[in-house]
């Protein structure tokens, strides 16, 4: 995998910067080794130099002061020789730090010669102090002769054959010690350069192929995942990333192809509630737009209604003032012509009041606030009440009303508002009086069934024509041909009836034949049944054989 492949290359090229600081770590400790070896043999050689001058210093002084007795000699002697022993102080305490330090040195085994040395030069130093001593004793014997051949064979045999060449071996030792430290540190300036020139270089062919391997692997996924983003960035989400190889490039290409499968599928979920939106708000402009042509509707009847109550009010309202302007203008009348004028304006007040009524229904109705009053109702008892009504309005055109009880003796218990009811029976007797033809007949009905009331009432009248019945019950309609027969109603009798069985949870519908008759029935729900009066089932039984 790639990151493997990455990995390697990253663990061996910083295995190459760790070989090569470890190697230049190396060789600067071994440069420092060496260059303080050569400062050591530099130093030893400079303590040799200064014995051998202060050596030979104090030779000669020590050969005056024997030779001539001079006391200021002796002075001189004493002084020579402090600084003779403070030489060989300081070469001893070189040569003790170059042992310890050579000590850890494994290139260098004789790590004791140095000390060895030193040992000589104070041996000898100690023997050439005896020596002296036995010249000036035979000096202050007054053996002149032999001090001096003695003071002459100790320079020639000692100072000459012993100190010079070990001074000179010494200081040719330090010289090679310092030659040696100086070749070997060229020799690892050399070797480390040339450490650091091969690593250098390994590493820098070992970074340039592997990155040229890198390289080639990644450029062709990388080309495959920009082209691939630029598809789907511009919209073809149906583009899919084909990479051969499992690694880390194949993973994320299919996660680029999981995200364009995601995003093509949320694209179709959005195209598809924008189309319901759409479908919706298309569905609601229509709404709107039906809603506002039935607006336009109602404002329309409103006003045709408006004109004609403003009409059907001026007339009664004419009629009652110019009676009245006509009776109390001119002589004195009889009372029997009072009482007849009283009547005709008493009968079109009552109509003005009817008209006022049905308006103040209506607006009731449309603002939700009809005032019911919920109550138990006998419903045989209250359909025999209003049969007795119809048989006075009937008699003007010699209409029959029969009434057909399902059980005579069994009260039909309803809840509802008895006054409503009472005016619904009146709106419906009333139009089968009034459209009936004269010798006809109105027939009621009256029964239980599956917990229902049900109310028939059927005229022999002049019918509704097929095409304006479910048009009957809307405010202001009148067919044709109730218009013709009589032009004095309103249109609001069965809209009332309808808006008050609505609200009693109950419903009304016709059937009827154009030139034969309707047929309007009444549903109520049932209430719970309680024990009927005598004087209900006497009524019942007076009507029921009507």
């Amino acid at each position: 995998m790639f990151r493997i492949r990455l990995a390697v290359v990253i663990i061996v090229s910083f295995s190459f910067v760790l070989f090569l600081g470890g190697a230049l770590y190396w060789g600067a400790n071994q440069v420092s080794r060496h260059f303080h070896r050569s400062q050591r043999a530099y130093e030893a050689f400079d303590h040799y130099e200064r014995l051998s001058q202060e050596a030979y210093r104090h030779f000669k002084q020590r050969m005056d002061s024997l030779i001539t007795a001079n006391p200021t000699a002796k002075a001189g002697v004493e002084s020579s020789r402090q600084r003779l022993y403070q030489a060989m102080q300081e070469l001893r305490n070189t040569a003790i730090k170059t042992s310890d330090a050579e000590n850890q040195d494994e290139d260098r085994p004789d790590n004791s010669a140095e000390l060895e040395r030193v040992a000589h030069f104070t041996v000898f130093l100690e023997a050439s102090e005896y020596r002296f001593n036995e010249v000036e004793r035979l000096r202050q014997q007054g053996k002149y002769e032999l001090a001096v051949q003695a003071l002459s064979k100790f320079s020639e045999e000692q100072i000459d054959g012993k100190f010079q060449p070990l001074i000179d071996s010494a200081i040719e030792a330090e010289k090679n010690n310092a030659g040696i430290a100086q070749q070997e540190m060229k020799e690892l300036l050399s070797q480390s350069r040339w450490i650091a020139i091969l690593a250098s270089l390994s590493a820098a062919l070992f970074s340039l192929t592997s990155g040229l391997l890198l390289l080639n692997g990644v450029r062709k996924p990388i080309e495959v995942l920009m082209k691939g983003t630029d598809e789907i960035a511009s919209g073809n989400l149906d583009y899919r990333i084909e990479l051969e190889a499992r690694n880390e490039f194949s993973y994320l290409a299919s996660h680029f192809n999981q995200m364009a499968q995601e995003l093509e599928v949320q694209q179709n979920k959005l195209r598809q509630g924008r189309a319901q939106l759409e479908k919706k708000v298309a569905e609601r402009t229509f709404e709107l737009h039906h809603l506002n042509e039935e607006l336009k509707r109602m404002d329309i009847a409103r006003r045709e209604f408006l004109a004609d109550i403003s009409h059907e009010l001026r007339t009664p309202i004419t009629v009652i003032r110019g009676e009245a302007e006509v009776t109390l203008r001119g002589k004195e009348r009889e009372p029997e012509e009072y009482r007849d004028t009283l009547h005709r304006i008493v009968e079109l007040a009552m109509q003005l009041g009817k008209y006022v009524n049905d308006l103040l229904f209506l607006a009731r109705a449309e603002t939700a606030n009809l005032q019911f009053e919920s109550d138990k109702v006998n419903l045989c008892e209250l359909v025999i009440s209003a049969v007795e009504d119809f048989e006075v309005m009937a008699q003007e055109k010699s209409i029959s009303v029969s009434l057909d009880l399902e059980a005579p003796d069994k009260p039909i218990w309803v809840r509802a508002d008895k006054q409503r009811l009472r005016q619904i029976l009146f709106i419906l007797g009333d139009n089968a009086c009034r459209y009936s033809k004269s010798g006809g007949c109105i027939n009621v009905t009256l029964r239980s069934e599956a917990n229902k009331a049900i109310l028939s009432l059927t005229d022999s009248g002049i019918g509704i024509p097929s095409q304006d019945l479910e048009r009957i019950f809307d405010r202001h309609f009148r067919s044709q041909n109730a218009r013709s027969t009589n032009d004095d109603g309103t249109g609001l009798g069965l809209p009332m009836a309808k808006s008050i069985l609505t609200a009693l949870d109950g419903s009304i519908s016709v059937t009827s034949v154009e030139n034969s008759g309707s047929t309007f029935t009444v549903t109520l729900p049932l209430n719970s049944v309680e024990p009927v009066d005598e004087k209900t089932s006497q009524r019942k039984s007076l009507f029921h054989s009507v």
